[in-house]
């Protein structure tokens, strides 16, 4: 019994984890070739859906509404409204009562009762069977890449720039119908998402398209990632949709250059990768020279930072851009060429060629970076949309 009971709990524990963390198989996110991106909202209709409704309404934005069926049947006036203003309705099933899933024929009612395309199981959760309804039901199990974090207890102004800081092109973004704090986090986040070229807009609008293996697994390593940017205080050169560095100030770790010494003041280059895995090479090539403008802003505004670097097999492609190259020891280069072939195949599903050079150290100095991308004033300009230094909480 003891050993059943076992195996139950990690069947259940395993669906979670696949489908629920790792989102294997759901609709969590679109292209990342084009700017459009989905506001999505939970656990409506409530006591302030007229008041999200004026305000997507101000400014031109539709967005998808996922409904609890009892909250729907109360107020059948509120989903009328949001139909009216010509928002997606999408099914959260009929309770937001998370034990009753882990019964089986709960869970196939609480999925059956309530019309819907899409289906995001509430918080996400998935039991061993969600996947086998959501099928016989014909549901699309809809999930997120973003979540907005309305639920905690923060200042709007934090979490709208954390909400910016990881929106990408083609992003699903969770959001919830009910919250006073949702509310204030649109009202400052709206103007800027407009402002920096995003396109919100409906779940079909978007057309989002079911995760590999590959992209659950880039979506199950998000967490860590944000943990990284939040502990090293790495700041994004740009905020919009395909501004691709983050920078990170910290001491030059070396080798020693010329004029450069270990220890120097500098930004280490981060990419994103999320932003550039599906670009062109031609398109990568532009949106890198723009974002380096981005960058050189950075340095202009910090008179510490002596040179920008990275470590790549991407170096040599680098000296495009006016950066130049060096040769790192051994096991430096072996770590970096590792790093670097991991990351190209997560992002790009591609595998290092066998004469694809090692990596090397990349590095533009001060002085060259602002020749070659000057700033557009030579003092530190006011911040633009969602360019403020509040760390993503």
């Amino acid at each position: 019994m003891e050993l059943i009971l076992g195996l139950i709990l990690l069947l259940y524990g395993l669906s979670d984890l696949l489908f629920r963390f790792l989102g294997l198989g759901a609709y969590a996110h679109a292209s990342r070739r084009t700017p459009k991106v989905a506001l999505t909202f939970d656990d409506g209709p409530s006591e302030r859906t007229e008041a999200l409704l004026a305000l997507l309404h101000r400014y031109g934005v539709k967005a998808t509404f996922f409904l609890t069926g009892e909250r729907a049947r109360a107020r059948p006036d509120r989903v009328e409204a949001i139909r009216r203003e010509g928002h997606q309705i999408e099914d959260h099933g009929e309770w937001h009562q998370a034990w009753k899933l882990f019964l089986p024929w709960l869970e196939w009612e609480h999925m059956r009762r309530n019309p819907g395309r899409y289906y995001r199981p509430p918080h996400g959760l998935h039991t061993p069977f969600t996947r086998l309804f959501a099928r016989l039901l014909g549901k699309r199990v809809a999930l997120w890449d973003l979540e907005s974090k309305d639920w905690l207890d923060l200042p709007p102004e934090a979490l709208a720039e954390r909400l910016l800081y990881y929106l990408r092109p083609g992003s699903i973004v969770l959001l919830h119908d009910g919250p006073e704090r949702t509310l204030k986090l649109l009202e400052r986040v709206l103007p800027q998402m407009l402002h920096l070229g995003y396109e919100p807009v409906t779940l079909d609008g978007l057309t989002p398209r079911p995760l590999t293996p590959r992209l659950a697994l880039i979506r199950g390593l998000q967490g860590f990632e944000e943990r990284y940017n939040t502990r090293h205080r790495v700041a994004r050169a740009g905020y919009g949709p395909f501004d691709l560095f983050r920078v990170e100030k910290k001491p030059f770790p070396g080798p020693n250059l010329k004029d450069l010494p270990r220890g120097t003041p500098a930004f280490e280059l981060h990419l994103e990768s999320q932003r550039s895995m599906e670009l062109t090479p031609l398109e990568a090539i532009r949106y890198a020279r723009e974002s380096l403008k981005k960058v050189a802003q950075k340095v202009a505004e910090d008179p510490e930072v002596r040179l920008i670097y990275g470590y790549s097999y991407l170096a040599q492609g680098a000296r495009l851009f006016g950066f130049q190259t060096h040769s790192l020891p051994p096991w430096p280069r072996l770590l970096a060429t590792l790093s670097s072939a991991w990351f190209l195949w997560l992002y790009r599903g591609e595998v290092p060629k066998p004469d694809r050079s090692w990596a090397k150290l990349a590095y533009l100095s001060r002085e060259e970076l602002l020749r070659r991308f000057p700033p557009s004033t030579p003092a530190s300009p006011k911040p633009a949309p969602g360019e403020g230094q509040t760390l993503p909480p």
